[in-house]
């Protein structure tokens, strides 16, 4: 595992989970019993992790590192 992987947190691995599903922040704010605001915050962390800038490349990249299945 690298370094970049190890870095992501649990709760950003299952925010980008339900990302790839196609949920929304607030759909997955919903579903997780936490804000919008949290979720966004999770992702805005996670993007920076993996140096991506959009939510698409954060996806693409989560799975191109195994950070995702």
């Amino acid at each position: 595992m690298s370094a970049v992987t190890s870095a992501v947190t649990p709760r950003e691995r299952e925010i980008i989970r339900w990302m790839a599903a196609g949920k929304t922040a607030a759909e997955i704010g919903t579903i997780l019993g936490i804000s919008p605001i949290t979720v966004n915050t999770h992702i805005s962390n996670a993007k920076a992790k993996l140096g991506v800038f959009k939510e698409t490349a954060l996806v693409a990249a989560a799975l191109r590192n195994g950070i995702i299945q």
